[in-house]
């Protein structure tokens, strides 16, 4: 597929793509309700707080859109989370510093993962060079899970590293990423293995390759993981 090809195909998903980050962000919402909510209407049952998150969401998606041509860099992950997080997450777009409140990662068997503060700006984005000098739809999975695990910003990490993986997949003609409601579980065993494990990226990644693409129809992109 082409870049004009892939933004057509995240256009049509792009409910199912929210909705499918809402709900792994803890966001109970239905299908049809996030529909009417990126509508522009509300629905009964749900707290502004989660409104406001499908709105950002889609406000985030909108700016992918209009911007498909940004670039993969720490400013752009920056600007997405401040656009998906706007209304929902304290200091949206901030990287993590010494003032904020640690983050603990609930992890199997009672153990807890405290991810270390972000290293410099300068880091990060040759980090996120290095990552997407690899084009290819591993290099899109390794993205992914770098931002994840690196939890720099107070919240919306996961919906965050959807989004900026989506985009550099975009420009590349890789497709789309999600996280199918039904493989919660599934996706939260192998992230928090991962956390506990570097080691364990492999197995994520596969997970991810597995059960989370749409419109990656050449299998060769897939840096050898098979059709």
């Amino acid at each position: 597929m082409n870049k004009s090809q892939v933004v057509l195909l995240a256009k049509k998903y792009m409910v199912e793509s929210i909705y499918r980050s809402a709900n792994i962000e803890g966001i109970g919402v239905t299908f049809p309700e996030t529909q009417v909510i990126c509508d522009g209407m509300s629905v009964s049952g749900h707290t502004i707080d989660e409104i406001n998150a499908i709105n950002d969401l889609k406000r985030a998606w909108q700016w992918i859109f209009a911007n498909v041509d940004a670039n993969i860099d720490l400013e752009t992950l920056r600007q997405l989370n401040r656009l998906a997080g706007k209304f929902t997450v304290i200091n949206a777009g901030t990287i993590r510093d010494m003032y904020d409140e640690p983050i603990r990662v609930p992890l199997k068997d009672g153990k807890s993962y405290y991810p270390p503060l972000p290293p410099s700006n300068e880091v990060l984005d040759m980090n996120i060079k290095t990552i997407t000098g690899n084009v290819t739809i591993d290099g899109a999975l390794e993205l992914f899970c770098f931002v994840c695990k690196s939890q720099l910003f107070n919240d919306g990490n996961k919906r965050t590293a959807t989004l900026f993986a989506n985009l550099f997949m975009i420009q590349n003609g890789l497709g789309i990423l999600s996280i199918p409601v039904d493989k919660k579980l599934e996706f939260y065993n192998a992230l928090t293995d991962y956390y506990e494990d570097n080691k364990n990226i492999e197995v994520l990644k596969e997970f991810l390759y597995r059960n989370c693409l749409t419109g990656c129809a050449d299998p060769s992109v897939c840096a050898g993981r098979g059709a």
